[in-house]
């Protein structure tokens, strides 16, 4: 088993969560929000009265908003772990109890735990990898050449394609790994592949939706 994968994965996994909190909707919403209110404010106050009212205006309007900022901050840090940390941790898990289990269920597994192991930990790597590469690239280059509708789309389906060649790549690993015949590729592995893949699209499409719009509310200030 690469020993070092076990610290690699996790690596990856923190550095996909650094990037989501520091892209968070919620919290340029409530920002928005808030400067919306304060504009608004601020524009019916008479000019005489500008010098000792704006302050105590904005003081207020921060006020009632502290609140609802720090739980906004606590409910999309959740999200982002549960996005990032615990949904992959428990795929990756899951996927080598689910193949190697299906597969002594189903003639054996001649490659053994420890080749299904190394196929999902250095699948979900090279995954997750990918997908942390992808989003990184697309946000470099965003205000230089893409609109927010061709960013929606080039993120959307890069991810898409990565998870899809990941599980395909995944398959092949394992029926490599164990020698599997044509009958548990068909019936057994592809099913398996295509349900793993819509499971992995809704991720997906989650963590694209909490990029798409971040980006959309900074197009409205």
């Amino acid at each position: 088993m690469p020993l070092w994968g076990f610290v690699a994965l996790p690596v990856v996994w923190l550095l996909n969560l650094r990037l989501l909190l520091a892209h968070d909707p919620l919290a340029r919403a409530i920002k928005l929000g808030a400067d919306v209110a304060k504009e608004q404010a601020l524009g019916a106050i008479p000019q005489e009265w500008m010098g000792w009212l704006a302050q105590p205006v904005i003081q207020t309007i921060n006020q009632y908003v502290g609140p609802y900022a720090l739980a906004g901050e606590a409910f999309m840090t959740t999200w982002a772990l549960i996005l990032t940390l615990l949904l992959p941790a428990c795929f990756a898990l899951g996927a080598f109890g689910v193949i190697h289990l299906g597969l002594l269920a189903t003639g054996g597994a001649s490659g053994g735990w420890k080749s299904t192991a190394r196929a999902v930990l250095l699948n979900h790597l090279a995954a997750d990898l990918a997908t942390l590469a992808w989003i990184g690239l697309l946000l470099a280059i965003l205000n230089t050449r893409y609109s927010i509708l061709s960013f929606s789309f080039l993120l959307v389906g890069g991810l898409f394609f990565i998870r899809f060649v990941a599980h395909v790549w995944l398959l092949a690993q394992v029926g490599r790994a164990h020698s599997l015949g044509a009958l548990r590729i068909i019936f057994l592995g592809i099913p398996a592949l295509l349900a793993a893949t819509v499971i992995a699209w809704l991720v997906a499409t989650a963590t694209a939706t909490w990029l798409i719009s971040d980006f959309a509310l900074a197009a409205l200030r």
